[in-house]
């Protein structure tokens, strides 16, 4: 992977986030202009409100859980110390 380049399966996530928002956002609008007020159209919009929290809760932890346990961090550069061994004394020449 290219320094500043998005990974392809990033961009993947990206558009099933985007694209079940964006079904989210319909199923509200729906429900608030063509449903009666009903118990039905109150789970159905919890239900969109719910999977959209859920949406955004995995896509921002997946994206915290790779920044934390990618040996090259956000910027694109090995992480000091990444390999778990520390520089020491003698180790310069």
């Amino acid at each position: 992977m290219l320094p500043g380049r998005a990974d392809p399966t990033w961009r993947i996530r990206r558009r099933a986030t985007f694209g079940t928002l964006g079904y989210c956002a319909l199923v509200i609008a729906v429900v608030m202009w063509r449903w009666e007020d009903t118990r039905l159209a109150e789970t159905l919009v919890l239900g969109a409100f719910g999977l959209a929290a859920a949406a955004l809760g995995a896509y921002t932890g997946a994206a915290a859980y790779q920044d934390v346990r990618s040996p090259y961090g956000s910027a694109g550069r090995p992480v000091p110390y990444a390999d778990g061994h520390l520089p020491m004394e003698d180790d310069h020449v």
